[in-house]
């Protein structure tokens, strides 16, 4: 399979690819308009404060804006070392284009990745669905529609941030490796290095997962030296060359501009600075729950929020349907961490939702495919229910796992007879359609205001 081959839009993809598109490119040309004017400004500074002020969309950062607009780096790139790799030739060339007409042109450049990955993701998913899972088109269609139709897999399509751009690498690993599996091929080292290279880039959690497949393609032969070292040692190693490069040539300078411009603020106005640094801080503690230690890692883990109403509301709730109250509102500025539904309608599509997924999993248990996603699907229930990383916000993790929901779905409607198979199509008809008018309308409705 070559790299053409697997972005060569098929002549059975190219409908809904196109649907898709249009409603990608609608989105994202909302949220450009909904503040166009200070998105686009052109000043060599102020970045931070522009974008930070202007854009709140469900704690997803605009920190690939500022990156593009002005070279300031403010994610950590150990946990993504490949994004500032990736964003650093299009700061050039926005550095450039700011001088040259006056205008910021980084929420332009970042729709159209943004819109690509969320078109290719598209694709790949439907090749899971039609060509991994065999389904028939019509199925394969609504359950790429289904799952583009949950809340965070949406909004990720038109915020600028990295989690689509991971949906599109892990849905292309999940076609590639679940093709593998299904002519009984072996994944080759140099795939794994290549695969591995460009998840954990994005997101190392996302490395996990490659390795996870790796290990249900090869079976025992994942153990071999050349695999380990070419396909699991070699692109950690690459990736934290790159990563260690960036931070002492672009980070380490920058941190010693950012701390010499707070001193000299608070030399300002201390009062002030340590007012707002407070008001911060309170408001965090009363947002944050208790972590598991003071050092690095367990600061960043929670012991003490709820995991049930996480369940409800959050994990399974607004990852797939927005809550009507503080609509996309941020956790870290304006929303409590817990919003119940206005309408018990929404506890019961939930409700269904998961009772399906589980019907899923009894019918998928015994599928090699099915297991490798369910093992990815237990690494985000260790790594945000139990541990309580990013507990506080998991909905926006939502785009690193809810394929495995229509998955399962594929492979109940797999097994039916004809007629429930008709009757279970037309469930999925009703929840794929409720969800792209309420979701896709709050959001409008949202991008209008």
């Amino acid at each position: 399979m070559s790299l053409f081959d697997i972005f060569k839009i098929k002549k059975e993809e190219r409908w809904l690819a196109l649907v898709l598109l249009a409603v990608f490119v609608g989105f994202n040309a909302l949220l450009i308009a909904s503040h166009y004017h200070v998105y686009t400004m052109g000043a060599h500074g102020g970045f931070w404060t522009i974008f930070t002020k202007n854009f709140r969309m469900s704690g997803y950062d605009n920190w690939s804006w500022i990156t593009i607009s002005g070279m300031r780096i403010h994610f950590e790139t150990i946990r993504h070392p490949l994004y500032l790799t990736f964003l650093y030739p299009l700061y050039l060339l926005n550095h450039w284009l700011i001088d040259a007409v006056g205008m910021n042109f980084a929420v332009y450049f970042m729709a159209a990745i943004i819109v690509f990955s969320a078109l290719y993701a598209v694709v790949f998913m439907y090749r899971v669905f039609r060509e991994v899972m065999e389904l028939k088109r019509c199925d394969a269609t609504i359950l790429t529609l289904l799952l583009f139709s949950f809340a965070h897999v949406l909004v990720p399509t038109m915020v600028p941030d990295h989690f689509i751009i991971s949906l599109m690498l892990l849905a292309m690993t999940l076609y590639i490796v679940g093709m593998k599996m299904k002519k009984g091929r072996m994944l080759g080292a140099w795939q794994s290095l290549v695969l591995t290279f460009f998840t954990a880039g994005m997101a190392t959690s996302n490395g996990a997962k490659t390795l996870l497949a790796g290990l249900f393609a090869n079976g025992r032969r994942f153990f071999t030296w050349k695999y380990l070292l070419v396909g699991v040692v070699l692109p950690f190693l690459l990736l934290l060359g790159i990563q260690q490069s960036q931070y002492y040539l672009l980070e380490v300078p920058q941190q010693a501009v950012i701390h010499n411009i707070e001193k000299v603020n608070k030399k300002k106005d201390a009062k002030k600075v340590e007012a707002r640094t407070k008001m911060r801080d309170d408001w965090m503690k009363a947002h944050t729950g208790k972590p598991a230690g003071d050092g690095a890692i367990g600061k960043l883990m929670d012991i003490s929020t709820p995991r049930g109403t996480t369940l409800v509301e959050n994990f399974f709730g607004e990852s797939i349907q927005l809550h009507q109250e503080y609509l996309l509102k941020d956790v870290s500025w304006d929303r409590p961490v817990f919003v119940q539904y206005s309408w018990i309608a929404n506890y019961v599509v939930e409700g269904l939702i998961v009772l399906l997924f589980l019907v899923g999993i009894l019918f998928s248990f015994r599928q090699r495919f099915f297991l490798m996603l369910l093992s990815w699907f237990v690494c985000d229930l260790t790594l945000h229910l139990v541990l309580g990383f990013g507990i506080n916000e998991v909905y926006i993790m939502t785009a690193g796992w809810a394929f495995i929901i229509p998955v399962s779905f594929g492979y109940i409607q797999r097994v039916l007879a004809y007629t429930p198979q008709r009757i279970f199509r037309w469930i999925l008809i009703f929840l794929t359609a409720y969800l792209w008018i309420y979701n896709g309308g709050l959001i409008a409705m949202y991008l209008l205001k």
